[in-house]
């Protein structure tokens, strides 16, 4: 088992990866630690780089990489001191739910864990939420931390 934890772009995951981290110690678990890059995204980044020598190498794998790295980064920026051995960084390009939920399948994770930003129900209803939908459709126990 390990524990899995979702971060976002924004390196301001520091609560979420204490959070997963201080769970997987508890544990004695591994910390896999996810970054989605939506799909949206790597079609605006591959668009902006259409027509220069580095469209041909700009695939979904090396997208993927760069999610791994956004998760590396926001491992070394949130956590003082940590066990590398306990952590792997993943990256994947898609849908961020369907993402995340697939990862959680294929784990099987003793906790999920993800964050949420603080929006009214009808900023919900309208928008949507990752993290939503992840606690209603997740087959795992999902820790729902906020990011500050």
């Amino acid at each position: 088992m390990s524990i899995l934890t979702a971060v976002g772009e924004e390196l301001d995951s520091n609560k979420i990866l204490k959070v997963g981290y201080d769970l997987a110690t508890t544990y004695d678990e591994e910390l896999a630690v996810l970054h989605v890059i939506p799909k949206e995204d790597f079609n605006d980044h591959k668009a902006a780089l259409e027509g220069t020598p580095a469209s041909d190498s700009f695939t979904i794998s090396r997208e993927a990489q760069s999610a791994a790295e956004i998760a590396r980064q926001a491992v070394h920026e949130s956590l003082d001191e940590y066990d590398s051995d306990r952590i792997e960084t993943k990256g994947q390009v898609g849908d961020p739910t369907d993402k995340i939920l697939a990862e959680a399948e294929q784990e099987n994770p003793r906790f999920l864990v993800i964050g949420g930003k603080q929006r009214s129900p009808v900023g919900k209803a309208i928008f949507g939420s990752t993290a939503q939908s992840v606690l209603l459709n997740a087959s795992c126990p999902v820790v729902l931390a906020s990011k500050q």
